[in-house]
């Protein structure tokens, strides 16, 4: 009678653990558009080129990228984990790289002047030091991308360089291994 009762809660305990596992599913919205403007180019859009920038001088944002994706049509509650890879080119000064939402679609064409007003509160952060692939915890990004976007909009991401760090990424224009990838596992 053990024995049956053992297999049971067994059999009950895996069926748990694949209901729980089929729902799950990774998706990775198309990157449409990169671009990055410059405090000391203020009329000037960096659309085409090969790489894209984040940079600060004292703490104030001197460089700042955009990345525009395609829609989503996730709720927030549905995103369970969400990741950003990005390939670092050039490191000029190492520090810390901050996600903001800005919830519509940016233009390759922006500048400085005319650039879009994101959010205020930082959806992530990660302390870059050497060159190659970094990778941010999304989650919150996607989370509030979710709940701003949940009817198909597209929407951008912006990188923000904190303190004084200055960083270069690979752009849709650089090799396509090594092009930035947005991915998140909803149910």
């Amino acid at each position: 009678m053990r024995f049956h009762v053992l297999k049971a809660m067994i059999v009950l305990a895996c069926i748990v653990m694949l209901a729980g596992s089929v729902g799950a599913v990774k998706i990775s919205p198309a990157l449409q558009m990169d671009t990055y403007n410059d405090a000391e180019n203020a009329d000037q859009s960096f659309g085409e080129e090969s790489a894209i920038w984040a940079a600060s001088q004292g703490g104030v944002p001197a460089k700042i990228a955009y990345l525009s994706f395609a829609g989503i049509t996730t709720l927030p509650q549905q995103v369970k984990s969400a990741s950003l890879k990005m390939y670092a080119k050039e490191i000029e000064r190492p520090g810390k790289v901050s996600l903001y939402l800005y919830d519509n679609a940016a233009m390759d064409t922006i500048t400085w002047s005319d650039q879009p007003e994101y959010s205020a509160e930082s959806l992530g952060s990660l302390d870059i030091q050497e060159t190659g692939w970094q990778t941010w915890d999304a989650t919150d990004f996607m989370k509030e991308a979710a709940e701003k976007c949940s009817e198909g909009c597209p929407f951008s991401l912006v990188l923000v360089a904190e303190g004084d760090a200055s960083i270069s990424f690979v752009s849709l224009e650089g090799p396509a291994e090594e092009k930035a990838a947005l991915e998140y596992e909803a149910s």
